[in-house]
């Protein structure tokens, strides 16, 4: 029997000024020098801000309990047969792209949002209703799906998130954080809150001018301890945004720090990938290496354009590639077969383990 509600209405932030201790300070920008760090490697080194993307999208879609094999994200990712986790985390990684591009030379809007939503539960036959919308009817947890009955009008708090997201008059790290914990406390969808509400993340360094092709992969340090993270978010449901702003702070300078390890092993690759090869320069076996970094999976159509090739030469190519241990195939059979370069795909692993990722989440999880 229903006795009690407890409502949580969050509050308007837009005009709210954001006052943070000095103590913050070094944090904010320790965190903003990682972040430039990591922007200069990506500008110049193809393949890095993929790799980064892809490894943000694993651990966020892992805190939702979404979890897929890299092989089956691979497969995915060239719309080849896959496991529903995998097409999930793929579509998490669209997702986080296109609202973070959408920011670049413009403020954040309702469109970008419901856009990437969208993105989000493409294919998702359970959500799809709800796909690209804000949500209809209130939510709540526990009691059952017959009350409260009342439906939630998220829209003038989003807008008010709008305009607080179009200020500059705050550390962006800080705009960052609080727009995600603004972002989470409103809910705004049925599904997809949080996928969503960490990319908000990205797209703020994006729209602050932080990043200009980098992502720095901030929801893998916050897998490895998701206690902590849920309990920051509880404090700024409280009224207390600080935890939360210095939690960002040292989850984006973890994550940027490890990302540029990273960036040393793929710059690495293509010249231990040349040596393992004996094509003649200007074959497709070379042009098809030099493209491994920045398309590290390859089905036979994406192999013609990568090497600029013929679909005879082109599978002559990705034989040779994998007969020298530059690619491995993932698919066994002798229909819409998919390449790896492993050497990336490990990397990506390699760098969730430096992170800090945990293989399964806390069961903290809301």
């Amino acid at each position: 029997m229903l006795t009690e509600i407890t409502v949580e209405i969050p509050a308007h932030i837009a005009q709210q000024p954001v006052t943070l201790p000095t103590s913050l300070t070094a944090e904010l920008e320790h965190a903003v020098a990682a972040i430039a760090r990591i922007e200069s490697r990506s500008e110049h080194l193809g393949g890095l801000g993929e790799l980064l993307v892809r490894s943000e999208a694993v651990a966020s879609s892992k805190i939702e309990h979404v979890y897929s094999t890299l092989d089956d994200i691979a497969r995915a990712s060239v719309d080849a047969d896959a496991a529903a986790g995998a097409r999930s985390t793929v579509a998490a990684s669209r997702a986080l792209t296109a609202l973070t591009d959408s920011c670049a030379h413009a403020p954040l809007t309702h469109d970008a949002i419901l856009e990437a939503h969208q993105r989000l539960l493409d294919g998702d036959l359970r959500e799809a209703q709800f796909a690209g919308k804000y949500r209809p009817m209130q939510n709540w947890i526990g009691g059952s799906d017959l009350a409260p009955r009342d439906a939630a009008n998220v829209r003038p708090l989003m807008d008010d998130l709008l305009a607080f997201h179009s200020r500059t008059d705050m550390p962006a790290v800080a705009q960052a954080a609080i727009t995600h914990g603004q972002f989470e406390s409103i809910h705004p969808f049925t599904d997809g809150n949080g996928r969503i509400g960490r990319a908000l993340i990205g797209a703020t360094y994006r729209r602050r001018g932080l990043t200009v092709s980098a992502t720095v992969p901030v929801a893998a340090a916050m897998l490895a301890d998701t206690d902590m993270y849920f309990t920051h978010l509880a404090s700024y449901r409280a009224g207390d945004p600080e935890p939360l702003v210095r939690y960002v702070a040292q989850c984006t300078s973890t994550a940027a720090e490890a990302a540029l390890e990273s960036a040393d092993h793929l710059a690495a690759m293509p010249a231990a990938w040349h040596e393992k090869i004996t094509a003649r320069q200007g074959s497709a076996s070379r042009t098809l290496v030099d493209g491994l970094l920045s398309s590290p999976v390859l089905d036979i159509g994406r192999a013609e354009k990568v090497a600029r090739a013929s679909h005879r030469r082109a599978y002559e190519a990705l034989d040779h590639l994998t007969d020298a241990g530059v690619l491995e195939e993932i698919t066994g059979s002798a229909r819409s077969r998919v390449w790896v370069a492993s050497d990336v795909m490990d990397e990506l692993g390699e760098l969730e383990d430096r992170i800090g990722h945990r293989s399964m989440p806390s069961t903290e999880w809301r």
